[in-house]
């Protein structure tokens, strides 16, 4: 492999982004905002639980604090608290707008904010070591915080989490 190579993949990666997508993920061809975050939630939490069954535990980790950020941006959405270009831009942020509408306590949305601070960032960036504990407890978080949530929306039935597993 040569830098030419290389340049020549970004230039075809780009070019990928750049073109209206053709063969799109299941679940996600659909244009209302609120509901595309959704489904990458249930997206996420599938494939978090594939990797989980084949042993990529910091994928887990990672794939579930996003699916709880893009469960959070769908309520937002969805209650019109939020727009899709004015979404919080950091992962904090979308705990402390949560709490500020309500979707959960300010106490529940710090604890969020303190676990995704200590432990996310250490574990994909730094020292922090993924396992199968982690994984399966980042996972139930995810999972249970996605359920209640649904639970409380009125586009609940939006929800693919059954098909995609």
């Amino acid at each position: 492999m040569s830098s030419t190579e290389i340049e020549q993949l970004i230039a075809d990666a780009q070019a990928a982004f750049d073109h209206r997508p053709t063969q799109i993920e299941s679940g996600l061809e659909i244009g209302d905002g609120a509901l595309l975050q959704l489904r990458k939630a249930c997206r996420l939490l599938a494939g978090a639980a594939a990797l989980r069954d084949a042993g990529y535990y910091t994928l887990v980790i990672e794939a579930s604090f996003v699916a709880i950020e893009r469960t959070f941006e769908f309520q937002l959405l969805d209650r019109g608290t939020a727009q899709p270009d004015d979404l919080p831009g950091t992962h904090p942020g979308v705990y402390r707008e949560a709490a500020a509408v309500g979707i959960f306590s300010e106490p529940t949305a710090e604890n969020l904010a303190d676990l995704w601070r200590e432990h996310r960032a250490k574990t994909y960036y730094q020292d922090g070591l993924a396992s199968e504990a982690r994984a399966d407890a980042m996972h139930a978080l995810a999972s249970e915080t996605h359920a209640y949530i649904i639970g409380q929306s009125r586009q609940g039935h939006e929800c693919v989490c059954d098909d995609s597993n």
